[in-house]
């Protein structure tokens, strides 16, 4: 925590309170690989980032806008634990738990052999479109399909999504790549996903033995769920309801 430049305020003091007379319309984040490893500690660490940020601007609703970790790494062939998609995880909840709060996804445009993707002028469009959602209250949606539930129905699992009023879509298949079923031990297989309007219906997924979904859930997936205004959809992992 001492070595310059991350040690311990060093680039808030040097970087972020010079600016705290100003007024500024919203922020943005775009951090998070180095704390991958410790996602429980950002569940904490993040949130309270953003309540020092307004704090520090006088400002209690400045708009935080968070972008998701992108891709790194290896794809994998089998489900299997991922500490950056624990890290996505835990700034999707931090979002879904702030009002004033937007998520960008990243990862369709990541490089998983260069932790600093090129491709920034995707995430600046992206992110000027949560501006205008959630700064100056256009009536469009910030970001992309997000899952709001997971509910059994018959031998299936239905997912149901916000943020799809213009459906949803796939891409090179008519199936949703990317979904996985998972057990009380966090057992996964994928499953096959088909979209259905504003839902995704994981088809014969629905065993006594699965008590959770996952979507995009490893360093560096391949997807292709998008929404018609072609926004991808956000990752997550989310319990059954029973």
């Amino acid at each position: 925590p001492w070595d310059v430049p991350t040690s311990l305020n060093t680039l808030y003091n040097g970087m972020i309170a010079p600016l705290a007379p100003y007024t500024v319309k919203a922020a943005a984040w775009y951090q998070g690989e180095s704390n991958t490893g410790r996602a429980s500690e950002y569940r904490t660490l993040l949130p309270l980032l953003m309540a020092y940020w307004r704090k520090s601007f006088s400002a209690p609703d400045l708009p935080m806008l968070i972008v998701q970790l992108s891709s790194f790494g290896a794809p994998l062939t089998a489900p299997a634990a991922s500490e950056w998609a624990e890290l996505r995880e835990a700034q999707r909840l931090t979002v879904d738990a702030d009002p004033h709060a937007a998520l960008v996804v990243s990862h369709d445009f990541g490089d998983r052999s260069d932790i600093h993707p090129t491709q920034k002028n995707i995430i600046g469009n992206r992110l000027a479109r949560a501006v205008d959602n959630l700064a100056f209250g256009q009536a469009i949606t910030p970001t992309g399909p997000e899952a709001t539930s997971v509910t059994r129905t018959g031998a299936d699992l239905v997912i149901n999504f916000r943020y799809a009023e213009s459906g949803l879509k796939t891409y090179s298949s008519d199936t949703a790549i990317g979904f996985e079923a998972c057990d009380a031990k966090d057992i996964c297989r994928y499953v096959t996903a088909v979209a259905d309007g504003q839902r995704i219906v994981l088809k014969g997924a629905n065993t006594p033995q699965t008590v959770k979904v996952r979507y995009a859930c490893s360093d560096a997936p391949f997807t292709n769920l998008y929404s018609g205004d072609d926004l991808p959809a956000v990752p997550f992992q989310m319990d059954i309801a029973q």
